[in-house]
């Protein structure tokens, strides 16, 4: 692999159906010449077009992506409400599949890793460790458990009530309105109560047809890189180490960004999308092992 200066990458859109009819679309960035391909999980709350930027400068470092659009949110055609619900079980088992496969489909001769950020990257953790044989590896930006003891001061405090709100409000509204409380976007009950459940234990349910998730993550021992953001509150270092630590049998490769790496001067949990140059060549740089 080796880095496309000045290059173009073509993006496309590709229409990706999971098993029970849900539909968005996957955005794929192509580069002149690839070997290796990310399947990118976003953030909670945040569509895949966030992430075009991003995508643009992997694919100029010649690394393909192909970016995940959560159910319910941007070209999804669902949309949560009392009616409409999915879990982690459901993006597990039906939509990320769907999506490599599509990717697969499109690209037969890339080998694909699974990364994401945030919550992405936490589902990514649990994808990987789950079907480590559809994988080549797995990375992560941005991202670590939201267990409130991983956090400090007014985080910690934080996340010691929003679980139980979340278990309160979606008994109420059948759905979590992110937009009205200012944190996440509509998102479906089950999946935000997923969620509190880690935020309240540090422990992830079993998914899968109930195979044991965390015993899944000790075991899986492909390459492994994560990427923290030195000012990012939202997953601090403690957070990064908590879901890091569930990986027992892994290679793990570490890298961390501060401001004085990105033209922004900023190192923060959101920033990195709009000058996302340096995250871009650190993972490349890590791909290029895989050739």
């Amino acid at each position: 692999m080796t880095a496309q200066e000045n290059a173009r990458p073509e993006l496309k859109s590709l229409r990706v159906c999971s098993a029970d009819g849900a539909a968005a679309d996957l955005l794929v960035a192509v580069p002149s010449t690839a070997r290796i391909g990310v399947l990118w999980l976003p953030a909670l709350g945040v569509g895949a077009r966030h992430y075009e930027a991003f995508a643009a400068a992997l694919a100029e470092q010649g690394v393909m992506i192909a970016v995940h659009e959560w159910r319910g949110a941007g070209s999804s055609d669902r949309r949560a409400s009392r009616a409409c619900d999915w879990g982690y079980d459901k993006l597990l088992a039906e939509d990320i599949p769907a999506s490599l496969a599509a990717a697969g489909e499109a690209h037969p001769d890339v080998r694909w890793i699974i990364a994401g950020h945030s919550l992405g990257g936490q589902l990514a953790a649990l994808f990987a460790a789950l079907n480590p044989h559809s994988i080549a590896g797995f990375a992560f930006v941005a991202s670590g458990s939201p267990y409130w003891r991983t956090f400090h001061g007014r985080m910690r405090r934080i996340l010691r009530i929003v679980p139980w709100m979340v278990g309160l409000v979606t008994a109420i509204c059948g759905y979590y309105p992110g937009k009205r409380l200012g944190f996440a976007g509509r998102e479906a009950r089950t999946l935000m109560r997923d969620w509190a459940r880690t935020a309240r234990t540090g422990r992830y349910q079993d998914t899968a047809e109930g195979r044991d998730s965390e015993q899944a993550l000790a075991g899986y021992a492909q390459p492994l890189l994560g990427i923290r953001l030195s000012e990012d509150t939202l997953c601090p270092e403690a957070s990064f180490e908590w879901l890091l630590g569930k990986f027992r049998s892994a290679p793990i490769a570490r890298e961390l960004l501060a401001p004085v790496d990105f033209s922004s001067g900023l190192a923060n949990h959101f920033s990195w999308l709009k000058d996302p140059q340096p995250v871009a060549e650190r993972m490349a740089e890590w791909l290029r092992s895989f050739d």
